[in-house]
């Protein structure tokens, strides 16, 4: 019979059908699929031949024609792969508490009735791995071989609230797409109180929840639950069956009905009374509710016994605005257990300003701060004053008396919780942006703690560098209006004053290394200029802290140099004032000393230096060489000067120098390096030797120099008066020379003149002595300068008495070529006249007077 039970075969009275596995009365025919009747102890079999193919109405003889040795094997394999549907089977039964109806179990069972036998390699395909599974619900929900088993520890985990993403995702798909018991019990699950008064559902989740509760509203086991999901998922009026639905589950039997119907109902009394619920959830819930509600009665409860667990879930959806009474209670939940609420309450407090809340809620707020604000730790007294003291947005008006009183409450209890702190909780405070807003409202009694703080070895660097910091976050906090100034020397203000209280009193030598160590390391440019002006103005009123202020913001150190070359200008009394305080060293006043010097100025500030260098060698021998090498390489240079005056001085300098030189170098040859050389690696006196031994050999050449000068002068007066003298002798001859030329002029003019004016009597004077004839005077070349023939005859016997043939043509105005043309023209007409010819040769041979 065990055997029988184990596979599924019997349930009470009844077998199974092999057939169509319905469960019938034993030794019958099957009334729904007409098998005939087959013994239980066959049941193996007869599935066997089902799925073989045997039809229903032949199965009980052929399974009564079955020989045992079959029958043996059938049944031992039928009982084998049942016993693996078991395990299933037993982790159902586990999961179907935790559901709401009941008989998925056998809904299980059924359908791998239906499908059992088959090859054992596919059913342990199918339920791999067949070793034990472990209890867990959620594990079920994610590895279950079965995915009927899956659904179910799906939904049982979404019934307890607290099913993953995947299961969630199964149901959701269950209830949209499934049909009966399974879709019905995911409608349930997804509206249970464990997953929150409004799930989260989607439209099309909705409108399936609304239909499949209504479908199933009638059902008296599941009609209060299914008007629970109706309500859960709807936003209209409540239909009057539901309502009445829900107001039956009110008054029912079952707790956790009655809490989900006072829920829907919004019942706060039947709520309330869930508060003292064994078990935590529900009472946890039931907080969250009433405190989402703003139930005066939560409140008083919390009030009254109310303990930090309480106050947790109560603050966990307690609306904003607050209902009245729920801040008074909460803060006196948190004077009762004093630190246990402070994450919580500070979470509370930042969902409104400060200033949102009224006079008298801001008074119980600054009576907490004095009683329980100091108790707390100091990071988390830090942000309490932090909201405190931030104002709301776009609110210019400045807080009224009572609400800066409140505020001051905190900023003094947070004094206290930062000074009991540890180091490494100050560290983190001063670490923080929120310790700004602690800078900014700090006065006299909190800038004292600061002073002692910044001097505490562990958390003092932290706190200067959050001071380092401040004018930045005043100006990303929005705590002070941007500064547009552009003065070369602004007004330090608060950031300034900060930084000087901690500087001020004893013990600045403790502040002297971090200090220095911060500024190197800060890159921040905005404010630093207040800083800086700050620093130097202590700078200039405190003389006898310039060294360790020089030191300590050695980083500034150019913008300090740059303040004092603005008021003093003269180089020579900066290095006298900074060369000892300066974190450079002497090197650097010494470049800055001898950077662009006038010449006449150069003794002055050389003597300086070598007075500062044997000061320095004691201590620092290279730093004082290297200083002298510099020095005499600038003397070097000015040696170069053409300046006689200023090359006097120098000469004189030098040798002071050559005086001075080896008794320093036998300084630095004896003292030790001291480490804080380190970067210097040698001495340099061969540069200041060779700087030497170039300065004398300019001085050799220059006074070889002067000797060839003095040569070359004398040479050059010399020369001078030889070049005169010949410059006399050719003036001499020069005038002479002019002389001659202007009396052969003379003579050329005069032989001229007397030239022109022989030409001119030659042919005005000359006559033939023969007689005249007509032809002589007849006009042949009216235009022309011999237009007669005795004209022409003239010109030839002038010609032939040896006149000057160009002074002739000039008093006639003729050229060589015009002579040429005209003397042509005569020839062509005694040519063409024969008497013109024979005149012509008479008047030729004749004589001329």
């Amino acid at each position: 019979m065990s055997a029988l039970l184990d596979s599924g075969v019997r349930r009470g009275a009844e077998v199974r059908c092999p057939a169509c596995i319905r469960f019938i009365p034993a030794d019958a025919a099957c009334p729904h699929c007409l098998c005939g009747a087959i013994p239980p102890e066959r049941h193996g079999s007869a599935r066997a031949l089902v799925k073989s193919g045997v039809d229903r109405f032949a199965l009980a003889a052929r399974t009564a024609a079955l020989e045992p040795a079959q029958v043996a094997v059938l049944e031992a394999r039928y009982a084998r792969q049942w016993g693996a549907v078991l395990r299933l089977s037993e982790d159902a039964r586990r999961i179907e508490p935790h559901l709401v109806q009941r008989g998925f179990t056998r809904e299980l069972e059924d359908a791998w009735a239906l499908i059992l036998p088959i090859e054992d390699s596919s059913l342990e395909e199918m339920l791999a791995p067949f070793s034990p599974m472990p209890d867990s619900v959620e594990w079920l929900a994610d590895k279950s071989p079965d995915p009927t088993l899956r659904l179910m520890a799906s939904l049982a985990c979404v019934h307890q609230g607290r099913g993953a993403r995947e299961a969630r995702f199964s149901v959701s798909n269950q209830l949209l797409h499934g049909e009966g018991r399974m879709a019905v019990e995911a409608m349930l699950a997804m509206t249970r109180w464990r997953n929150g008064l409004s799930p989260r559902l989607g439209a099309e989740e909705r409108e399936r929840i609304r239909g499949l509760s209504l479908g199933v509203l009638h059902v008296p086991e599941l009609s209060v639950r299914a008007a629970v999901a109706w309500t859960r998922a709807s936003h209209e009026v409540t239909p009057e069956n539901v309502s009445e639905a829900l107001h039956r589950g009110l008054y029912g039997s079952d707790p956790e009905v009655r809490f989900e119907c006072a829920l829907c109902l919004r019942d706060e009394m039947e709520v309330s009374q869930a508060l003292d619920s064994p078990d935590a959830d529900v009472a946890a819930f039931a907080r969250r509710t009433l405190s989402q509600w703003g139930s005066r009665r939560l409140l008083a409860r919390l009030q009254r016994d109310g303990d930090a667990a309480f106050a947790k879930d109560v603050l966990r959806q307690l609306p904003t605005p607050p209902p009245e009474g729920a801040l008074e209670a909460l803060l006196t939940v948190s004077l009762r257990t004093v630190g246990s609420l402070a994450n919580e309450l500070l979470s509370f407090a930042k969902q409104r300003p400060f200033r949102a809340w009224g006079a008298e809620d801001q008074q119980r707020w600054a009576r907490w701060a004095r009683s329980a604000l100091s108790e707390l730790s100091a990071e988390t007294a830090l942000d309490f004053f932090a909201w405190a003291a931030t104002p709301p947005r776009n609110d210019p008006e400045a807080p009224e008396e009572e609400e800066s009183e409140a505020m001051w409450a905190f900023l003094e209890e947070t004094v206290h919780a930062i000074d009991r702190g540890t180091a490494k909780d100050r560290a983190a405070c001063f670490g923080d942006s929120a310790f700004a807003r602690f800078l900014h409202h700090s006065g006299v009694d909190e800038q004292r703690r600061l002073n002692d703080w910044a001097r505490d070895p562990d958390s003092g660097e932290a706190l200067l560098e959050a001071l380092m910091l401040y004018p930045s976050r005043v100006w990303q906090l929005d705590l002070a209006p941007e500064r547009r100034s552009q003065e070369k020397h602004p007004d330090p203000g608060h950031p300034g004053r900060l930084l000087m209280a901690v500087w001020e009193g004893p013990g600045q030598h403790l502040l002297v290394a971090p200090l220095s160590r911060v500024v190197r390391s800060w890159r921040s440019t905005h404010g630093s200029e207040l800083l800086v002006e700050a620093v130097w103005r202590r700078f200039q009123s405190h003389p006898a802290e310039r060294g360790a202020l020089l030191t300590a913001f050695a980083a500034w150190r150019d913008r300090l140099w740059e303040n004092q070359c603005e008021v003093e200008p003269d180089a020579l009394t900066r290095f006298q004032a900074w060369w000892r305080l300066d974190p450079e060293g002497l090197f650097q006043q010494t470049m800055q000393l001898l950077d662009d010097v006038p010449k006449d100025a150069l003794p002055r500030r050389l003597r300086a230096l070598w007075d500062a260098a044997e000061e320095l060698v004691g201590t620092r021998p290279r730093t004082a060489s290297l200083s002298v090498s510099k020095g005499a390489m600038a003397l070097r240079n000015g040696l170069e000067s053409r300046d006689a005056d200023v090359l006097t001085a120098l000469d004189a300098e030098l040798e002071h120098f050559e005086a001075w030189l080896p008794a320093f170098e036998q300084r630095v040859l004896a003292t030790p390096s001291p480490p804080e050389e380190s970067n210097v690696h040698r001495d340099f006196l061969d540069d200041t030797h060779n700087a030497l031994r170039m300065m004398q050999e300019r001085r050799e050449r220059r006074l070889e120099a002067e000797a060839y000068a003095r040569q070359r002068e004398i040479d050059r007066q010399v020369a001078e008066s030889r070049r005169r003298d010949q410059e006399r002798q050719r003036e001499l001859q020069r005038r002479e020379a002019e002389a001659l030329q202007a009396r052969m002029a003379a003579e050329r003019e005069q032989q001229e003149t007397l030239s022109r004016v022989e030409a001119q009597r030659l042919l005005v004077t000359l006559q033939p002595r023969v007689p005249l004839k007509p032809v002589d005077s007849e006009v042949v070349f009216p235009e022309s300068a011999f237009p007669t023939l005795v004209d022409y005859a003239r010109m030839i016997k002038a010609m032939q008495r040896g006149g000057d043939v160009m002074k002739l043509f000039d008093t006639l105005g003729l050229t060589p070529v015009t002579w040429a043309a005209q003397a042509n023209a005569w020839g062509q007409a005694m040519v063409g006249r024969m008497e013109l010819g024979m005149r012509f040769g008479e008047l030729l041979s004749a004589p001329w007077e």
